[in-house]
C-alpha cells in the first residue's frame, strides 16, 4: 500500500528511499515516481515492526537518487538509464559494505525525522485544543472517569476533542463512549499476531520480568519457538528464576552480562518466532543515551519497544517515564499491576502524557498469569466500571510440563 512513508528524502537533493512489499511493487513506484532515468544507489529486505499491530512485516526498499541531483561518490551510484532497475530486480545489484553503512545512517536519519514530526504534531494538536478548551459542564461522564482516578483536566480535553471533531452534544453519551473507544489507541488483536522481537523496558520493580515470563509461557504454549534474552540482569536470583521458568514452561533462554556480547545475538534472533527482551532497569548505568545498548537497540529498528507502566504508581509522578518514552523511541505502553489500583481511568492522563497505544495489560501474571493483549473497549469499561482490568483469564494458560531449556550466561 501506498503511504507518505513508500518515499521520503532526507533533504533537499539527498537520497530517497522507496519501501514496497516486493521488489516488482517498489521497481513500479520508482518507475511512476522518478521515471527509468532514476539513480539506483542499491536494494535491500529489511523487517519492519508493525505500527498497528504487535508483529512484524519484510519489506523491501530500493535507495534512489533524485533526477536531476548530484550522484555521490559510491560504488553502487550510477546512472540508471534504461533498463538499470530491471538489472536489479534481476539480482545483478552490488551491496558494499560503505553502502550498508550509509543505509544504516540514513535509516537513523529517517528515524529521527519522523520523531520530529510526531513531537511537532502533537504540539500543534495541543495548541488548538488549549484554545478550544471547555469548563468541564455537569456531565456524569465526565465525572465517573474523576471518580474513578482521572484528573478534570485529561477529562476535559478528550471531552473538547470530542465535540470539536464529531459536532456531538457534550451529554450524548453513547456517542462519547463510542468516540472514546475509538480514540483509546490500542493493539487491539491477538495473541495470534504477536511475533517478532520485543524489547520490555521500565524501571525496577515494574513488574517487568513477571510481565516477559509469562508472555513467553503463553506464546510457547501456542507452539511458538519463543526465546527470552535477559539483558545485564540484577542479581543471581534473576538468571536463577528465568532458568526455572524455562525448563517449566519449555522457552529457551539466554542471559546477556556484557555489552560487548549485544552484537553477537543478532544473527540467532531470526531463528525464533517470538523474542522476548527483559531490559535492564531504566536507572541502570549501562542504560545511557550514548551506551552501546541503546545503539543496539536503536540499530535493531524491526522490535518494538514496549515501556512498562505500572498502575500502582501516579501518572503525575512519572516523569522519568514520559522522558524514557522518548529517549528510547517507545512503541507502546505495556500496562501492569491493575491489580494494586481502584483508580483505573488514571489511565487517560497517562496516555495524554505518553502518546503511543497500549499493547499488553498484566493483573499479577506471576501469580494468577492474567496478561492479556489489550483491548481499547475493555480498557475503557475498567474505567467506567471503576475496577481494574475485569478478571480475565489469559489467553492461553502457560504448559506446566518440564521441557530442558537453553540458558547460559551467553547461550551461543
Amino acid at each position: 500500500m501506498r503511504s507518505h512513508r513508500n518515499s521520503k528524502p532526507t533533504v533537499d537533493g539527498a537520497p530517497v528511499v522507496v519501501s514496497a512489499n516486493t521488489l516488482k511493487e517498489a521497481y513500479a513506484i520508482v518507475r511512476e515516481d522518478y521515471g527509468e532515468d532514476a539513480i539506483i544507489l542499491g536494494t535491500r529486505t529489511v523487517n519492519q515492526r508493525q505500527e498497528l499491530g504487535l508483529g512484524h512485516e519484510r519489506q523491501v526498499q530500493v535507495t534512489i537518487q533524485m533526477p536531476g541531483a548530484t550522484v555521490p561518490a559510491s560504488p553502487l551510484g550510477r546512472r540508471g538509464g534504461p533498463g538499470a532497475l530491471d538489472r536489479i530486480l534481476a539480482g545483478h545489484s552490488e551491496v558494499s559494505e560503505a553502502n550498508k553503512s550509509q543505509a544504516v545512517e540514513q535509516e537513523i536519519e529517517r528515524e529521527v525525522n519522523r520523531i520530529e514530526e510526531l513531537v511537532s504534531a502533537i504540539a500543534e494538536d495541543h495548541a488548538r485544543l488549549s484554545k478550544l478548551r471547555l469548563s468541564l459542564c455537569d456531565n456524569p461522564l465526565a465525572e465517573t472517569l474523576i471518580e474513578n482516578g482521572a484528573t478534570a483536566e485529561a477529562v476535559n480535553t478528550l471531552l473538547t476533542r470530542f465535540i470539536t471533531e464529531t459536532g456531538s452534544d457534550v451529554h450524548d453519551r453513547p456517542a462519547a463512549v463510542s468516540w472514546l473507544t475509538e480514540n483509546l489507541r490500542a493493539s487491539n488483536c491477538t495473541w495470534e499476531d504477536f511475533y517478532g522481537c520485543h524489547a520490555f523496558l521500565g524501571e525496577s520493580g515494574s513488574g517487568r520480568s513477571d510481565l516477559v515470563l509469562t508472555a513467553a509461557g503463553i506464546l510457547q504454549n501456542m507452539g511458538r519457538r519463543t526465546l527470552v534474552l535477559s539483558l545485564m540482569p540484577g542479581n543471581n536470583g534473576d538468571i536463577k528464576r528465568l532458568q526455572l521458568e524455562a525448563a517449566l514452561k519449555g522457552f529457551d533462554a539466554a542471559v546477556i552480562k556484557k555489552e560487548s556480547q549485544l552484537a553477537s545475538t543478532e544473527k540467532h534472533l531470526a531463528e525464533y518466532d517470538v523474542v522476548l527482551v527483559d531490559m535492564p532497569d531504566l536507572h541502570h548505568e549501562v542504560m545511557g543515551e550514548d551506551g552501546q545498548v541503546h545503539a543496539w537497540l536503536a540499530r535493531n529498528t524491526s522490535f518494538h519497544r514496549h515501556l512498562l507502566v505500572p498502575m500502582d504508581k501516579d501518572p503525575r509522578d512519572m516523569s522519568s517515564l514520559n522522558l524514557a518514552s522518548r529517549s528510547w523511541n517507545c512503541d507502546w505502553l505495556a500496562v501492569s499491576r491493575t491489580d494494586m489500583t481502584n483508580r483505573p481511568a488514571k489511565m487517560l492522563d497517562l496516555l495524554e502524557r505518553i502518546p503511543v497505544p497500549v499493547s499488553l495489560i498484566g493483573k499479577d501474571p506471576a501469580r494468577t498469569g492474567c496478561l492479556e493483549i489489550a483491548q481499547s473497549d475493555r480498557v475503557l469499561d475498567s474505567m467506567l466500571s471503576g475496577t481494574t482490568t475485569e478478571d480475565f483469564t489469559p489467553g492461553v494458560e502457560a504448559q506446566n510440563t518440564p521441557v530442558a531449556a537453553e540458558t547460559a550466561e551467553v547461550a551461543w
